[in-house]
This record gives C-alpha cells, sequence and structure tokens, in this order.
C-alpha cells in the first residue's frame, strides 16, 4: 500500500482498478501426452518453449488488484507467457479493498483457483490444513527459486517446520520508499511557516493550516496493506515515537532494532506518548475523522482535492498528487521532510522491507501436474521471467540485461502522457511489475516516468536507510505448530479488545486516564505470551 513493505517500489507515479475476473477452484487441465516445456525457466529465447501442437497448461491465478494498476486479463505478459511457456494463465482480480475476505472465504471452504496470492500469516495458519502445495520436494526442480533463496535468505523466515509453501513476491531491483512524512510545501509557503523538525513543530503547522483552511483535516491517513486505517494510522506514529504496533501482518508486537528483539507497544511509556499526540489532533480537529475507515481511494481524493496537507505513508504517492494539485495551481507541492524528532528524542521512521516478501503465491494442494506447475512458477525467477514480467519483448519494449534494463523510446513516448500514472497505465496493459505478474519485481521500467522530486525523495530515503534513521520492515520468524496455534488463539481475543478500545483513546476526550487498567487488560489477555512467542521463534533463526 509494494505496501510494503523496506525497499518498496516507490516508483514516480503511484495509483488506479477495477474489474473482478469469474471463476475459482482447481482447473489446471493438461493433456497426458502434453511435453509443455516449462521447466527450462533459464531460457532466454523471445520463442515459444514448446510445440505448437502441445496443450496448453491452464491456470486459475488469483491476486488482488491495487487501486493504482488495474488488472487486464489479456494483458502483453499473459500473452507472452502462452507464447513462450504454452501457458494459459485465467486471471482472477478481486479488488483490494474485499480481498482478504474473499480469500478467506476460499481457504476456509478449500476451493481455491490454481495459484493464488497469500500473506505469510495465511501460510502461517493454513499450512497444517493441507489446502496449500508443500513446495519442498520440488525445490530440485526450480533451480531459479533456490538461487534467489541463496541470494535472499530472509525467505527461509517463510518456512513452516522447515516446509515451504508460497513462491515469494522478491524484489531485483527497486526505489527506497515508506511510511515517510509529507507535507504541502506551498502551504507552508504561503503562511509564512517553516518546515517541521519536530512532531511538536507539527502540532504547530497544523493548527495555522487548520485557522487557514476551516475545513480541511490537515492529517489524513487510510486502510492499506491489509491493515485498519486505525492500524495503518498508529504503526509509523508509535515507531516515530520510539515504540511501535504490529508486524505487517497485523499481530501486535513490533520488532524494536535497538534491541533485536520483538516488544509490546501499548505497554510501553513511548507508544503512550504517541497515542496522546494523536488524540490532541483528533480533539483540535487536526486529524481526519475518517482515518479509521478511510479506503485509498477516499485518501486520494482528500490529498488530491487540498482537503488535507499531510500524510505519513507510502511517499511515492506525492508524486501523483503533485501532477493533479498543479493542474489547478501549478505551486501546489507534497514535499517529504526530514525525520523528525519527538519530545523524548526518538528520530526514525518505518519504510517498506526489500520486495515483498510477506506475500507469495500458494499452489492449490489439489492442483493436476503438480510438478508442471512449480517449474513453470520457477520460470518467473528467472532472467527471461524478469524481463517478460516486468518489461516485455527484449528489443521492442526494453534494452539491456542481468539488471541493466531500459525501456525503449517508443515506449516511453506512448505512455509517458497517459492520466493519472503513466507508469501505471504502462505495467497496466502489459500486465508486469508488483501489482501485475511479477514475482521477482525490477523497477527499472519506472525511471523515465519519475519525477525529480522522486529521484530526491529516493536519494534522501536512501541516506536515511544508511544512517539508520530509516528502520525497514522485518519479516516473521518461522513457528513451530504448537506455537502457530497458541498465537491464533491470542490473537483472537487480543486483537478484538484492541479493535473495540484503541480508536476510543485517539477520538474521546479524557480516556487516556484509563490507559494502564487497558494495558493490564492487554497482558492479561495474551500480550506477553505473543511477545515470547516472538522472540522464542527469533532466537532459533539468529
Amino acid at each position: 500500500m509494494k505496501s510494503k513493505k523496506g525497499i518498496m517500489a516507490v516508483t514516480g507515479s503511484l495509483l488506479v482498478l477495477s474489474s473482478v475476473l469469474s471463476g475459482c477452484g482447481s482447473s489446471s487441465t493438461t493433456s497426458p501426452t502434453s511435453t509443455n516445456n516449462s521447466s527450462t525457466p533459464a531460457s532466454t529465447s523471445g520463442a515459444a518453449s514448446t510445440p505448437a501442437a502441445a496443450q496448453p497448461l491452464s491456470l486459475t491465478w488469483m491476486r488482488y488488484e491495487h487501486p493504482s494498476q488495474a488488472i487486464v486479463a489479456n494483458s502483453k505478459a499473459v500473452q507472452e507467457i502462452a507464447k513462450r511457456k504454452n501457458v494459459k494463465l485465467n486471471l482472477q482480480s478481486v479488488p483490494q479493498s474485499n480481498y482478504d475476505d474473499k480469500k478467506k472465504t476460499l481457504i476456509a471452504t478449500n476451493t481455491l483457483p490454481d495459484v493464488m496470492l497469500v500473506k505469510q500469516d495465511d501460510i502461517q495458519n493454513f499450512a497444517d490444513t493441507g489446502t496449500f502445495l508443500d513446495l519442498t520436494p520440488y525445490l530440485d526442480k526450480m533451480p531459479n527459486l533456490k538461487k534467489v533463496i541463496s541470494q535472499q535468505p530472509e525467505i527461509n523466515k517463510n518456512k513452516i517446520d522447515g516446509k515451504l509453501y508460497g513462491f515469494p513476491l522478491v524484489a531485483n531491483w527497486q526505489g527506497v520508499g515508506g511510511q515517510l512524512s509529507m507535507i504541502r510545501m506551498d502551504v507552508l509557503d504561503k503562511l509564512g511557516l517553516k518546515k517541521p523538525t519536530t512532531y511538536d513543530e507539527l502540532y504547530q503547522v497544523m493548527k495555522k493550516m487548520k485557522e487557514a483552511n476551516p475545513d480541511s483535516y490537515p492529517f489524513t491517513a487510510r486502510a492499506a496493506n491489509g491493515l485498519t486505517g486505525t492500524e495503518n494510522l498508529i504503526n509509523p506514529i508509535s515507531f516515530a515515537f520510539g515504540s511501535g504496533y504490529t508486524t505487517f501482518n497485523g499481530t501486535k508486537v513490533y520488532y524494536e532494532p535497538k534491541d533485536k528483539t520483538y516488544k509490546f507497544g501499548p505497554a510501553m511509556p513511548e507508544f503512550k506518548e504517541a497515542i496522546t499526540w494523536l488524540n490532541k489532533l483528533y480533539k483540535e480537529k487536526l486529524l481526519d475523522p475518517d482515518y479509521a475507515t478511510a479506503t485509498s481511494q477516499i485518501w486520494q481524493e482528500k490529498l488530491n482535492s487540498g482537503k488535507s496537507f499531510y500524510f505519513q505513508d507510502n511517499n511515492g504517492f506525492a508524486s501523483t498528487f503533485n501532477i493533479n494539485l498543479q493542474k489547478k495551481d501549478p505551486s501546489a507541492k507534497f514535499d517529504m521532510l526530514d525525520t523528525m524528532t519527538t519530545p523524548s528524542g526518538a528520530k526514525r521512521n518505518l519504510i517498506y522491507a526489500l520486495g515483498h516478501l510477506s506475500e507469495s503465491y500458494v499452489i492449490n494442494a489439489k492442483v493436476k501436474n503438480p510438478e508442471q506447475v512449480v517449474q513453470f512458477m520457477d520460470w518467473f525467477y528467472s532472467q527471461e521471467g524478469i524481463e517478460v514480467t516486468n518489461f516485455g519483448n527484449k528489443g521492442e519494449d526494453f534494452t539491456g540485461e542481468n539488471g541493466d534494463y531500459k525501456l525503449t523510446d517508443a515506449v516511453v513516448n506512448k505512455y509517458k502522457d497517459r492520466q493519472p500514472s503513466a507508469f501505471y497505465a504502462l505495467q497496466s496493459e502489459y500486465g508486469t511489475g508488483y501489482l501485475g505478474l511479477g514475482l521477482n519485481n525490477d523497477d527499472h521500467a519506472g525511471l523515465p516516468f519519475n519525477t525529480k522530486e522522486w529521484v530526491d525523495w529516493n536519494t534522501k530515503a536512501s541516506k536515511g536507510l544508511a544512517a539508520g534513521e530509516n528502520v525497514q520492515f522485518v519479516n516473521d520468524p518461522p513457528f513451530t505448530k504448537d506455537e502457530r496455534e497458541k498465537l491464533k488463539q491470542i490473537r483472537t481475543q487480543l486483537d478484538a479488545y484492541l479493535a473495540q478500545n484503541m480508536d476510543k483513546f485517539i477520538v474521546t476526550d479524557g480516556a487516556l486516564k484509563d490507559w494502564d487498567n487497558f494495558v493490564k487488560q492487554l497482558k492479561a489477555k495474551g500480550a506477553d505470551d505473543i511477545v515470547k512467542i516472538y522472540n522464542d521463534a527469533l532466537t532459533r533463526v539468529k
């Protein structure tokens, strides 16, 4: 919302989507005499990999459709896969806002499509049910994935009892970005205000913005990446204040980089300090009251139209906001703030991890010809797979190889004026990238469309990462079967209690007086047990 993650692809112009394709259940079929040669993942030839007479391998393939990038059923990547690999992909797209519910229903009823995008949390919860194909026996048939795992050993955290169940979304190359502070510089200039360098100064700036624009809510937030609006608001703020709230999948612990251990945020004074700050903003109508329920679309509309002036979220969105704002006011501009300091002296940001390892494609355990399917999936990590699912056809759409890629002038010129986002218009029609069919993402295709400001933000974020001010999300460690069962039980009651009460402390004046009892109840419902489970699991992989 890749969250992600942290080096999520924060390509210059961000975000648009729709359309739910029909059909669920396992439908892959191949002829007994099929000679599909999808086991040649390292091929770099543009020619079809199979004889023309061979019956195609047909796979239903389901993923969410992001508001930035519409899923096109017969995109260029789909056509190239059919031509090169003799595989017919029947894409099923579900709007991102509804995807979790749809996915959980399919898993619970064991009516999965052949290939489906899930979170690591889903794998943790359902690996023991036999719903997903265990990929471990096929690893020797997947040389490209094995190579990626050797290069990115963090993937091993995705294993369940030593078994791998998903094809992770990795990154070959991407920019640096995350939940960073973005503010309307033109509004600051008009009001004669300096860039805030602390959260106290930011509060004062927002007060001035509100005074000058009474109908506005300077700070707005949204639900994103499978997290509620409340979780997505609290995560970057609590981390900036020196604590934290959730893991990437929503478990109510966070990884503290200073101590290299997991902690329970609400028990820390820095967390209460962050909630107190948010409560102050809400009370004075500086925080959007729709923060808990706003979708990405609603959130974007407010920032695109000048109803809000600050966000602490995926900074790449700001490029698109600037394009849209400048149609009416050429001086309008979001820009990235330097890392702000909190009253307790904390100075840090959350940014996305390299790739999207918390998301993987699983294979329906009932799929026909599983060896053929996993060998086909391995192709996505090959050089040819990277190129087809990130750029298109060599020579026609791009030049270069092995991480040094460049779109042709013809492609750049065709898409450069597309609105609202040239890059996502290209990726939508080509079916490429992390939001398309790319399992090994490479964002070089976005570089020609990136604005100078995006390049500056990427440079600043990279320097922050090197300096230790920008801290990447970490992936969960692998848990034992008993730990997974305990986590499910504890999270059921703990998450429900937090959902019922956390907003109260942000929106209700005086509610913070009951904070100590609130934390006491959380501990009684298993907060400390979750911390112990996470740290025990972390110890095993250190």
